[in-house]
């Protein structure tokens, strides 16, 4: 029999183990994007990334490898979460890393988001190696550090009018009167003979024509048809079908028809309320979108016709689709409150 070393037991039930770690971790019908250093479970919002630290070879005693190991790990983690984070699509021109590389405030931020971050889950291993595994919400601070300034509709906040102080009446003072100037004397009248008109020759007399109307232009339909489904009434939410377009997740995704119009994200929604909410949430499964507390109880359900984008992030609907959905947000308030799901 072929005998191993036990170092490669070890490295196997590690990776065995940090599988478990991520299915014990999301849930099945979330939508999670695994990268190299970590995952981002774009259902929930929230970027995760693991770290396994080793106790000192020579302890001072079996706490204090302990702690030693633990705190490793915990570093160990929170390098793999900024990177992580660096990959985050923010449209589908940038990513996070961008943003970074250009702002040195932005990147002292978002490392300070990163280092606050909540540790989810501590194992310890059989060989005293520690493994950590550590989340942090893209809703929120971060999103307030990634988002430009110059984002979305502007808030509309009444201000309140000082009244314009009265001016004092003047007392206004009698016209004195102008001296009159004696009119000039009036000059003899001469009569002026108007000239005598030529004779000219009669014109025959044109019959008018009657004008034809003019032909009456065609309204072009919406091209093919709508392929919204909700209960009616008034909608809630909106949940978009993206399935099989190749779609990828990302912070600002928008929804342009057909013909590149914008019909969600930055000219609908305020900053505030994507930094609060999150401009869109996502999922894997229809059903459990239209079930999501974010789109409330009555969503609306469209099916995508394309991803656009450098990197696919925006969705394309039908020009049908978009006009429905224009007048159903016209209704409601849904999209200006975030309650999107993209389904992909």
């Amino acid at each position: 029999m072929k005998k191993y070393p036990i170092n490669v037991f070890i490295l196997t039930f590690c990776l065995l183990y940090s599988g478990s770690l991520w299915a014990q971790t999301f849930g099945l019908a979330d939508a999670v994007e695994t990268t190299a250093a970590g995952a981002i479970n774009w259902t929930v919002g929230e970027v995760y990334a693991k770290g396994i630290g080793a106790p000192p070879v020579f302890p001072g005693n079996a706490a204090q490898a302990r702690a030693m190991a633990e705190r490793a790990a915990y570093v160990v983690a929170l390098r793999n979460l900024l990177e992580t984070v660096k990959g985050v699509r923010v449209d589908a021109e940038t990513v996070v890393e961008n943003y970074i590389v250009k702002s040195d405030v932005i990147r002292t931020r978002v490392e300070g988001i990163v280092k606050g971050a909540r540790i989810v889950n501590t194992q310890y291993m059989p060989d005293g190696s520690v493994e950590v595994l550590v989340a942090m919400p893209m809703r929120g601070a971060f999103l307030n550090a990634i988002v430009p300034d110059s984002f979305g509709r502007p808030s509309i906040i009444p201000v309140p009018q000082k009244p314009a102080p009265v001016a004092p009446e003047k007392k206004i003072e009698p016209l004195k009167p102008e001296p009159t100037i004696p009119a000039p004397p009036a000059l003899p009248e001469t009569k002026i003979e108007p000239p005598k008109p030529s004779p000219q020759p009669q014109q025959p007399e044109k019959k008018a024509e009657p004008s034809k109307p003019e032909p009456v232009q065609p309204v072009p339909a919406p091209q093919g048809q709508p392929t919204v489904a909700f209960k009616g009434g008034v909608a809630t939410g909106l949940v978009i079908d993206g399935r099989g377009l190749g779609l990828r997740p990302a912070l600002l995704p928008k929804i342009v028809d057909q013909q590149g119009q914008e019909i969600y994200v930055g000219q609908v929604v305020t900053r505030t309320n994507a930094v609060e909410q999150g401009v869109a949430g996502y999922a894997k499964d229809v059903n459990a979108a239209t079930n999501n507390f974010r789109v409330t109880d009555n969503p609306a359900v469209i099916k995508g016709v394309n991803a656009s984008g450098a990197a696919r992030t925006d969705v394309v609907i039908g020009q049908a689709d978009a006009q429905a959905l224009r007048q159903m947000s016209g209704k409601g308030d849904f999209l200006q409150y975030c309650r999107v799901i993209i389904v992909y």
